[in-house]
């Protein structure tokens, strides 16, 4: 017996993918919402994918017979793969992916067809919830720190490299300088005590000082100089969380938020 016909979102970035899958009607079911990251590096990850989601639809009571998925994608190539994925293992589920012309958000940019689809979906997303102006910082492989103004439109913002794309580059460009992990972040002392610590300093440092340094300008843009809601996203955002000097709010999931704005409105 089918139970409550699933959506799942899907928001494909350069080094991994996330998904959600979640009752398409809540009244349908208990409202609930299940996220998981599947690195691109990984053997076979668009089969993965599906059978985390065929796995956890039945778990859940929920169908993917006739489900909706909504794709949000920075990665042309492996969101094909993940479209044909779908399409062979499931092939009764509409599957949609966003563009800009599918965001109902206003942008005051250049080029709005060549603007990242899931800067635009986090600042969708953004302004639901938080009060405008925002600041939405995306700290993933590059940090992005957009501006939605109080008329609820995307500004524009800023792109710098992330934790990992600066501790790289140190690595792959120096003879003795080493790679860090970026996932064991003890308290950093000040100075760094060792070559590790040292960078990790810096990068920290240089990140979240252009983050607070953007956050300033941006509320000097605003007619009354207005303070602006910040709201981390992103990977890494519980790393940066720390030493963002700015009162923020970390909201992790806000690309996969955005999608399902589109479909069913936040109350």
């Amino acid at each position: 017996m089918s139970g409550p016909v699933a959506l799942v979102a899907v928001d494909v970035g350069n080094t991994a993918v996330k998904l959600s899958i979640e009752p398409l009607a809540p009244s349908e079911g208990a409202s609930f919402k299940l996220v998981h990251a599947f690195k691109l590096d990984r053997a076979n990850w668009p089969a993965a994918i599906v059978q985390w989601a065929q796995s956890t639809a039945a778990a859940s009571k929920l169908s993917l017979e006739q489900s909706h998925w909504l794709i949000s994608s920075v990665q042309r190539r492996a969101a094909e793969k993940l479209r044909k994925q779908i399409a062979q293992s499931i092939p009764s589920t509409t599957l949609q992916q966003i563009t800009h012309h599918d965001v109902p958000m206003k942008m005051r940019i250049d080029a709005p067809g060549s603007l990242g689809i899931d800067r635009l979906l986090s600042a969708f997303a953004a302004q639901n919830r938080f009060k405008t102006p925002l600041v939405i910082v995306d700290a993933g492989s590059a940090v992005t720190v957009d501006y939605v103004n109080a008329s609820d439109e995307f500004c524009g913002g800023a792109i710098l490299p992330g934790l990992n794309l600066q501790t790289n580059a140190l690595a792959t460009g120096t003879d003795a300088l080493p790679p860090i992990d970026w996932t064991d972040t003890p308290s950093l002392r000040i100075p760094g005590k060792n070559t590790s610590e040292a960078i990790q300093l810096g990068v920290l440092t240089s990140v979240t000082a252009a983050i607070d340094r953007l956050v300033q300008a941006y509320e000097n843009e605003t007619q009354q100089g207005d303070e602006v809601t910040v709201v981390l996203c992103g990977g890494d955002a519980p790393v940066i969380s720390g030493w963002v000097q700015h009162t923020h709010t970390v909201q992790p999931e806000l690309v996969l938020e955005g999608l399902c704005d589109l479909v069913r409105p936040p109350k």
